[in-house]
């Protein structure tokens, strides 16, 4: 795969969570709303945003360890930058974390954990808007400097596993999609647009 392919693949994946993401906060406010949403949807969702965003955590994690070493030892923006990246990275592993354990207890008790439910999906996407995407250009001179074309594999890590499992995950988004949240039907965005 030549690097304009992984970079390629990356980008429809960062666009297809950010149709997924829209997609389950519309059926979230749905929810709110008071309006019957499939839980199947509400579920497959989460497994849909858990496995991109994994990928999305580990592309990032590589794009750091790749460039860590390239960085002076009196570099202190390029160190700030990388330990705000980490930070950016811990903090929304642990949301993603919270939200898959929403998930679960609303499944096994869906009348009495719905509010709980949309209290950490806001809580989510807050760190998904205002931790994670705030900074997620900031790497990008580094990039530039020390990437060549072999390291956008590396860092995009595509599989035909990978590819397959991110392929059968938005069908079943599709598939359970109330009226509303189809996630094609939301306009396919960098992420946070």
């Amino acid at each position: 795969m030549t690097d304009n392919e992984s970079k390629a693949v990356m980008q429809r994946e960062r666009m297809r969570l950010g149709q997924v993401r829209k997609a389950f906060a519309a059926g979230v406010e749905q929810l709110s709303a008071g309006s019957t949403v499939p839980l199947e949807f509400l579920a497959i969702c989460v497994d849909y945003i858990k496995a991109s965003m994994d990928r999305l955590h580990a592309q990032d994690q590589r794009i750091h360890d790749i460039l860590h070493p390239h960085i002076k030892v009196d570099d202190a923006q390029g160190h700030a930058i990388l330990e705000n990246l980490n930070m950016r990275l811990a903090k929304s592993r642990e949301a993603l974390a919270k939200l898959v354990n929403a998930r679960d207890s609303y499944r096994a008790k869906p009348t009495t954990d719905a509010p709980h439910f949309k209290t950490t999906v806001d809580a989510f996407m807050d760190v998904y808007f205002n931790i994670l995407l705030k900074g997620q250009h900031s790497t990008l001179e580094m990039q530039d400097k020390v990437f060549d074309h072999m390291t956008w594999n590396t860092v995009a890590g595509v599989t035909q596993d990978s590819r397959i499992i991110e392929t059968s995950l938005f069908a079943a988004v599709k598939k359970y999609a109330p009226l509303g949240a189809d996630p094609e039907s939301f306009k396919g965005t960098r992420p946070g647009a």
